[in-house]
């Protein structure tokens, strides 16, 4: 893959009918969709917007041939948990009822950063409440795992990489309302007792992110509980690199690594 072209592709705005949470869907009507990607953004669950998120969901609908529905979900402070976290989940939920209107066989819950955590979430409430049947997660950089058991690994990163321990606190303080002794169902990912019935997950980690170790450590725990699990390291690049231009060799090779994936489901 040389370069990630967006030209052809239909964008669209829209809200989901009965939750009224306002989606971008990105589609290429010349193309065969392969999947279905419903995508949750990043941004410390307080920030980000579709607009942002633009030319990351173009390079994915491009570079993956995949149909992708970008989540405008309520931020906090003013919207703590649930309120995002329910606005990704009932986003999927209508996804999925719309998979036959376009051929499109797989349906795949993905984020980056903090809206990977939102997916991994949505991951465990779909298998759990078997609302949905989500052929695959795609956790892009996750910040997954509450700042209580921030790995030890994440300081060896901090003191010369972004994302901070004061920024991830101050993000999971934000997200949940204050510190927490008692954490809510599916807010933190990793918590979760039981992993076995998730869907094949695909976890991008960066090589100078200090969180890639708590993405990890999720990824082994998933593959302990039965999941197929995936994950590449890129090399040189840190927390947030699918921002960089499109040409860049590690959004081109993150974004061809998760189309072969994809084609695997």
């Amino acid at each position: 893959m040389s370069e990630l072209s967006s030209v052809g592709l239909s964008v669209e705005s829209g809200v989901v009918p009965g939750w009224n949470v306002p989606i971008r869907t990105y589609r290429n009507p010349e193309a065969n969709p392969k999947a279905q990607l419903v995508f949750a953004h990043g941004g410390g669950f307080s920030w980000g917007t579709l607009d942002d998120y633009d030319q990351i969901c173009r390079n994915l609908a491009a570079g993956t041939v995949s149909t992708v529905i970008s989540v405008d979900y309520r931020l906090a402070p003013e919207n703590p948990f649930p309120a995002g976290f329910d606005d990704v989940y009932h986003a999927a939920v209508w996804a999925a009822s719309q998979l036959n209107k376009f051929n499109e066989e797989k349906l795949i819950i993905a984020g980056d950063s903090a809206g990977a955590c939102l997916a991994a979430g949505v991951a465990q409430r779909a298998a759990a409440e078997q609302s949905m049947s989500l052929d695959g997660q795609l956790l892009i950089y996750p910040m997954i795992e509450y700042y209580d058991r921030t790995p030890p690994e994440f300081f060896t990163l901090s003191d010369r990489f972004h994302p901070s321990f004061d920024a991830i606190r101050g993000a999971w303080d934000t997200y949940l309302g204050g510190p927490r002794t008692e954490l809510p169902p599916y807010a933190v990912p990793p918590r979760a007792t039981d992993l076995s019935a998730l869907p094949p997950a695909f976890l991008a980690v960066a090589e100078n992110d200090p969180l890639r170790f708590e993405a990890l450590s999720y990824a082994a725990a998933m593959h302990a509980a039965g999941v197929r699990v995936e994950h590449r390291q890129y090399g040189g690049v840190g927390h947030g690199f699918l921002s960089e231009r499109p040409d860049a060799s590690s959004v081109r090779s993150a974004i061809l690594d998760i189309a072969t994936w994809i084609g695997r489901l």
